[in-house]
């Protein structure tokens, strides 16, 4: 994912660390910052996704930023098989 982002101009960061955490993955665009973050279905999917984006307060050091900043949960197949579902947090 990190890749298909960089190739279409955005600044990307996995593994970004935190004073709460660590988030898989920050994606910058001129206008938005997207906080994602990834479980497999066999890991609690997206309940575990969201829950964790809320309690570790992931999109909170990026509020004194004027662009818009989205939180996306995002569950993936624990069989490699790709996206199972996703939601703005």
């Amino acid at each position: 994912m990190s890749t298909i982002f960089n190739a279409i101009g955005c600044r990307v960061e996995v593994e970004k660390m935190i004073a709460t955490g660590r988030i898989d993955m920050v994606v910058e665009t001129t206008n938005f910052i997207y906080v994602l973050e990834l479980k497999l279905s066999n890991n609690g999917g997206i309940d575990a996704a969201t829950e964790q984006i809320r309690t570790k307060q992931y999109t909170e050091p990026f509020k004194a930023d004027k662009r818009k900043v989205v939180a996306i949960a995002i569950e993936l197949d624990d069989k490699g098989k790709g996206l199972v579902d996703w939601k703005e947090v």
